[in-house]
């Protein structure tokens, strides 16, 4: 797995990344008017701190988070 310098990072958990794709699919959903479309900014971008991809601190927590909003 892989592992990023954090000593800048800001504080992200796969709850609150799971709180935001909740928001925004709730949002979609409740728009039919408007194209169903939600984007993910990033899988893999480490020094932006913005990536999906396992890591040595959530494991698949951001992973699992998509999954449960968008396939459970």
């Amino acid at each position: 797995m892989n592992c990023k310098d954090r000593s800048n990072a800001t504080i992200t958990t796969a709850n609150i990344i799971e709180i935001a794709l909740r928001a925004a699919k709730d949002y979609a959903d409740n728009h039919p008017d408007q194209p169903p479309l939600i984007i993910l900014n990033s899988w893999n971008e480490w020094t932006e701190t913005s990536y999906l991809q396992p890591d040595d601190l959530y494991g698949y927590g951001y992973l699992e988070a998509v999954k449960r909003v968008f396939l459970d």
